[in-house]
């Protein structure tokens, strides 16, 4: 069972609602405002205890500088979509910064199931042009230690990994639905 500490902890910024639907997704409560409720209970509780910050209709982890607009949102959406369907707490590292490229991506994500794990690289594009997503797209790709970076950040073999766009959720929702 994930705790609401759990998914906060990977979400890094997030509402109430998502949290609910997570632990109705994963079948903690029976109902979405029973989710909603019992989560909103444990974030203040987490906010008294100085572990998560709160802020106007969001809760975030101590250190996060993101603000809950447009692009943090949809990214915990996102995100909070991979916690819903993945059976276990996948590994994902979300705004990770890498010094030695200059990139800060939004989320690295790595999927096992079977023994057999899927990495790639979550970015949401919300106001960046085409031009920002190749740049990224290039620095990952011609970075020479990409994959060993990757390799030592998962503590598992990658032997290759994608860069993932997202512009909306129900694309989202349909590339995760294929890739599991």
């Amino acid at each position: 069972m994930i705790s609401v500490s759990e998914v906060v902890s990977v979400l890094k910024i997030t509402d109430a609602v998502t949290v609910g639907e997570i632990l109705l997704a994963r079948k903690i409560y029976s109902n979405l405002q029973s989710a909603r409720v019992n989560a909103q209970k444990k974030l203040n509780d987490l906010v008294a205890l100085r572990q998560l910050e709160r802020g106007d209709g969001y809760y975030r982890v101590p250190g996060c500088q993101s603000e809950y607009h447009d692009h943090a949102r949809l990214l915990s959406k996102c995100i909070a979509e991979i916690l819903k369907v993945h059976t276990t707490v996948p590994a994902i590292h979300r705004e990770h910064t890498i010094p030695e490229i200059g990139l800060r991506p939004d989320a690295i994500v790595l999927l096992t199931k079977d023994n057999l794990g899927y990495c790639f690289i979550l970015e949401v594009l919300i106001n960046e042009t085409d031009e920002y997503l190749r740049q990224k797209y290039n620095a990952w790709h011609l970075w020479e230690n990409s994959l060993a970076y990757l390799s030592k950040l998962f503590g598992y073999h990658i032997p290759s990994f994608d860069i993932v766009p997202v512009t909306d959720l129900v694309g989202f929702i349909t590339f995760l639905k294929e890739a599991l």
